[in-house]
């Protein structure tokens, strides 16, 4: 029976990952602070620590032997180096959760402000082993982080690659939707502006992006545990979005329609959909699907998961303009 060990795992789809490693039978071990309480009772183990303090996860997981990590919450390249001291060789392989937003202007090939229509990056346009990281940096300093997401994330990606003593994979994950569990609210802000017969603004011609739903997204993070990948994979859908495609997503779920206002600079504007993008900024998905991990076009998921997220919100339009 496989024993992993899930860095996080409490909330989003890190609790739908935990949850489908527990349904195929593996043993469960969680670390993380012990802060956010989860559903998964006598079914895992728990160790303690917070990633962000250095030495802690080291000496939560001294001894400790696993068959594959997959971290949740690798955010610096601090952290990235501190997983590699800390399991050594003593886990079959590390999958670390990696984002989309590695994949932008500073690290782009294409020339700005805009790529190639519909172009969408492939993990070649971002090789880790090539890229530098600095664990001087001021990471831990109130907002930086915040501030450098994509930056962090791809000197993540840069230390674990150089540093890790076990075979690596990077899960490039694009946005994820759930209909349940998102703390982000993303899609839900559609959900509310529609209901209140307010308006959603988007860029002026906006591009289209990547989505995975959040059961995909922990599906492939089970998967790459335990299979023999290693290197970047982007985790999406195979086809894109913008905030078009959701908007008609809710407005089919509510019967409502969207009140979408382009502007050619809406920065800042509190209307603004999170999922509105000033250009394309895509992922390709067919190295995933070449290793054996096939993702569901969004407009095969995308209108459930609208109908679901409407169902679990209570209210109407009519309450909700009183």
């Amino acid at each position: 029976m496989p024993d992993i060990c899930v860095i996080g795992g409490t909330r989003y789809f890190g609790k739908v990952l935990v949850q489908q490693l527990l349904d195929q039978g593996h043993r469960v071990t969680l670390v993380n602070r012990g802060q956010t309480p989860d559903p998964f009772g006598d079914a895992v183990r728990r160790l303690r620590a917070d990633v962000n303090v250095p030495g802690e996860l080291t000496a939560a997981v001294a001894g400790e032997r696993f068959d594959a990590v997959v971290h949740q919450m690798c955010y610096t390249p601090n952290a990235a180096v501190e997983v590699c001291e800390a399991f050594g060789d003593r886990v079959g392989k590390i999958v670390m959760t990696s984002t989309i937003e590695v994949y932008n202007k500073d690290t782009f090939r294409w020339r700005f402000p805009a790529p190639p229509f519909g172009a969408r990056a492939r993990e070649e346009e971002l090789d880790p082993a090539d890229y530098d990281f600095d664990t001087d940096l001021p990471w831990y300093a109130p907002g930086y982080l915040d501030a450098h997401y994509g930056e962090g994330k791809r000197q993540a990606e840069a230390a674990l690659t150089r540093c890790a003593k076990v075979p690596v994979l990077l899960a490039r994950v694009a946005h994820v939707l759930a209909a349940e569990g998102d703390f982000t609210g993303r899609l839900l802000f559609h959900v509310d502006r529609l209901r209140a017969g307010k308006p959603i603004v988007a860029h002026a011609g906006p591009g289209r992006t990547s989505l995975v739903q959040a059961e995909e997204a922990a599906g492939f993070l089970a998967w790459a545990a335990l299979s023999e990948a290693t290197g970047a994979v982007n985790v999406a859908s195979p086809d894109t979005a913008d905030v078009y495609d959701v908007c008609a997503a809710v407005e089919s779920a509510t019967g409502l329609a969207a009140d979408v206002i382009e502007k050619e600079d809406p920065s800042g504007d509190p209307d603004l959909s999170p999922f509105s993008c000033p250009f394309d900024f895509g992922m390709a998905s067919e190295r995933a699907a070449a290793l054996g991990y096939r993702f569901t076009p969004i407009e095969r998921w995308l209108p459930a998961v609208a109908r679901n997220a409407v169902a679990g919100r209570p209210g109407s339009h009519h309450s909700e303009e009183q």
